[in-house]
């Protein structure tokens, strides 16, 4: 029998509708067998099924009798281009039809026992992470786990098994996800490459053999996402600083003893990163400087508080005027008075170091209190940067007395030990404003 080379696309359609007509088989032998209907009422429809299997196999496979009487054909085989396959052979062309149709029947069942065994996505994605979870840290893995709930915890798609899921599916998911929790174009792209990466880790372990995502991109939903507006300047005006500071001075009269406020004024005249003003102690305070050599740690993952290296792994050292030196003096006499002093100048009032989020919430209170835009403890490092830069300070200058990068560091660190009095100089204009702000609050 002479067969026509064939598209993959009609290889498919034909596989689909062998599928189909194998479902039906099924069904029928089913119900024969449980007494829901009688041999009479249904063998007119198995022969009719029966024959549009076979029609349609012999449109994809060859069909012949052999010179020896004997009847053959081809049954699927991975890695065997079609019409071939992997030959069969029966004595009769009715008992090579039987087998034929068999075949296609216990292949349905089969599927759709693997369908119901496969694990589902929400499975895959926790295989994925067993081997992923070795290459992070314990607060990127707290993140990977907030995004996990975020995204698929509860949903119908996590729940689907792997294998039925398809490039539509995805495309459904991600558009779904994206405008009911509107993303923007960063946090699409993550979410994305979470659903890439299982994917892809399903199919390395031969848990499906498509993919799903072969045609898809993270840019193709890019037109969905939210654009993030910013409808707040990036640093703290001279009248907002004022308002700051008069709110700090608020805190001072009414709870002396109230260390993260104190941290926040510190922030104003330094820029330091939070982190950083926690852990600093009165051992750095040296020769006109500060020490800028350590930082505060939060374990996300196990809710746990440590002191470590600053973000870029580097000290720094940062000059000291007069009105951080009034401060300082201001915190110290302070906590003498209450019998709190400690080695740590920001203390918990217990001989340990106010947290991080406790200055960072102090700071968000005075902004709320007071009306004014937030930005945290890093808008004043942001208005510490312009403020120096717009006084004609050099960016290489700035860069480095603010801690930014390593590399910066690096490069100046020389300068930065050796030129001391000239940054001195730079600090002492720069905060030479806040005596009038104090005075103006």
């Amino acid at each position: 029998m002479a067969m026509i080379k064939m598209s993959a696309f009609e290889i498919q359609q034909y596989k689909n509708a062998i599928t189909l007509r194998a479902t039906t088989l099924k069904k029928l032998y089913q119900e024969l067998k449980a007494d829901i209907l009688t041999l009479t009422d249904i063998q007119e429809q198995i022969d009719m099924t029966k024959k549009q299997v076979l029609d349609l196999h012999k449109k994809m496979y060859n069909y012949w009798q052999g010179k020896n009487g004997k009847w053959y054909s081809y049954l699927p085989k991975e890695g065997v281009d079609k019409p071939k396959g992997k030959q069969i052979e029966s004595i009769s062309q009715e008992k090579l039809d039987n087998r034929i149709v068999e075949y296609y029947v216990n292949a349905e069942k089969e599927k759709k026992i693997q369908e119901n065994t496969c694990p589902t996505f929400l499975e895959v994605y926790n295989m994925w992470r067993k081997v992923k979870d070795l290459e992070l840290d314990d607060n990127s893995i707290y993140k990977y786990n907030t995004d996990c709930k975020r995204f698929f915890v509860g949903t119908d798609f996590a729940e689907t098994p792997i294998n039925q899921i398809n490039e539509n599916t995805i495309r459904r998911f991600i558009l779904e996800t994206t405008k009911r929790q509107a993303l923007c174009k960063e946090t699409c792209r993550k979410f994305f490459g979470y659903i890439k990466n299982v994917i892809r880790y399903a199919r390395i372990e031969k848990i499906i053999i498509d993919n799903p995502m072969e045609f898809l991109e993270a840019k193709d939903f890019s037109k969905h996402c939210v654009a993030a507006e910013r409808t707040e300047k990036g640093y703290y005006t001279d009248n907002e600083l004022a308002i700051i500071l008069k709110a700090l001075r608020d805190y001072y009269t009414n709870t002396p003893t109230y260390m993260p406020a104190y941290a926040v004024e510190l922030a104003v005249y330094t820029g330091m990163r939070v982190s950083e003003l926690a852990t600093l102690k009165w051992s750095d305070l040296t020769d006109g400087v500060i020490s800028i050599n350590k930082s505060a740690k939060h374990n996300r993952l196990k809710n746990e508080f440590s002191v470590g290296k600053t973000k870029t792994k580097k000290s720094r050292m940062y000059p000291i005027d007069e009105q951080i030196t009034g401060l300082l003096t201001r915190i110290r006499h302070m906590q003498i008075e209450h019998g709190i002093l400690c080695e740590w100048i920001f203390t918990d009032g217990n001989g340990g170091y106010t947290h991080a989020r406790n200055i960072t919430d102090c700071m968000t209170r005075i902004c709320r209190e007071n009306g004014l835009c937030g930005g945290g403890i890093t808008k004043l490092r942001k208005t510490t940067s312009s403020d120096l830069q717009v006084s004609g300070t050099p960016k290489s200058v700035v860069a480095s007395m603010l801690g930014h990068t390593e590399e910066v560091n690096e490069k100046y660190y020389t300068y930065d030990t050796s030129k001391l009095d000239e940054k001195k100089k730079i600090i002492q204009t720069r905060n030479a404003k806040f005596k009038n702000l104090t005075c103006a609050g």
